[in-house]
């Protein structure tokens, strides 16, 4: 569990959302005497700027203003959930309100702060309670949303990042894949050399995974011998069939346990985002589909085969 003594200043990145630039300006200056390093404090004068901010950079907590001209800082936190952002805010308002304060914190806002009111004690204690706050709870989470055996997210969470890699897709004209894969050879594995040899399957596929994709992909074990990755932010078309190709390519090498090699192969089915359908419910269907499709193709060829979804079966 984080303790109080895990929390260095240095290492806290914070964001303070207002457009007025005197309150930001004295937000800043009160971060500093608090003991936060100046390039790590990052002033947003508006709504737009804080989203993009936030797209680009490692923040650890916002300071939002209620007030952000022609928009609120209770929009702005919904805008962070549905991009898969919720940051944990500190929402600050010029006077106390009551709407303002049971708002914040019926939207996730960790504490409610009034301007006149903060000073450099008062600010470095509610960030220090907010971020190990936030460290408790990320553990929690990740308990409820990470698979223990290979360590990539669950099925659940696939679920999760797919809704928020639509949001973003959508937000921003961009593609997303869906990749279904089933290892083949798998039961052979476990009925021969026991669940300890699949066990040790699982975990290397999970972690061959986690390295041949980008950092703005994401792998997850569905269950059992089926794993799933979201690909996103990718140039072109070709760029995604580069990363297909490189998942492929984890079934190279055969999977040592024990003395003995386990050559374990693969069944990848494809769907695109939008050319094949926009509802994520029939984007698995079809990435489901065509898995199946390249399972009977490898039962012929005897390798790892991948089909992708036609444009055809959109309408399906």
């Amino acid at each position: 569990m984080p303790l109080e003594s895990d929390f260095k200043h240095d290492d806290i990145h914070i964001l303070v959302v207002d457009g007025a630039s005197a309150k930001a300006e004295s937000l800043t200056k009160s971060l500093r005497e608090a003991g936060f390093k100046k390039p790590n404090i990052l002033v947003a004068p508006s709504f737009d700027v804080a989203v993009s901010t936030v797209e680009k950079e490692k923040i650890h907590v916002a300071l939002i203003n209620y007030d952000l001209a022609s928009r609120t800082g209770f929009e702005l936190m919904e805008e962070l959930a549905r991009m898969g952002n919720p940051l944990p805010v500190i929402m600050t308002a010029e006077k106390k309100d009551s709407k303002i304060d049971s708002g914040a914190m019926d939207r996730g806002a960790y504490d409610y702060l009034i301007h006149s009111e903060i000073d450099p004690e008062l600010l470095e204690r509610t960030i220090r309670y907010t971020v190990i706050r936030r460290k408790l709870e990320d553990q929690l989470v990740h308990a409820a949303l990470y698979d223990e055996l290979s360590g990539l997210p669950n099925r659940r969470a696939f679920f999760d990042r797919l809704k928020q890699g639509l949001f973003r897709a959508d937000r921003h004209k961009q593609e997303l894949s869906i990749v279904y894969i089933d290892l083949n050879g798998f039961k052979a594995v476990n009925d021969t050399h026991g669940h300890q040899a699949g066990d040790e399957v699982i975990r290397e596929i999970g972690e061959r995974l986690q390295i041949c994709l980008r950092r703005t992909d994401t792998p997850a074990r569905l269950g059992g011998d089926e794993f799933a990755c979201i690909l996103e932010d990718f140039r072109d078309r070709e760029a995604a069939l580069a990363v297909i190709d490189k998942i492929v390519n984890i079934f190279a090498e055969p999977i040592p346990y024990e003395g003995v090699d386990h050559q374990i192969g693969g069944s990848l089915g494809v769907s695109f985002y939008p050319e094949n359908a926009t509802e994520a419910d029939l984007l698995i269907q079809l990435a489901d589909e065509s898995m199946y499709q390249a399972k009977v193709k490898s039962r012929r060829t005897g390798k790892p085969e991948v089909i992708i979804a036609t444009p055809e079966e959109k309408t399906a």
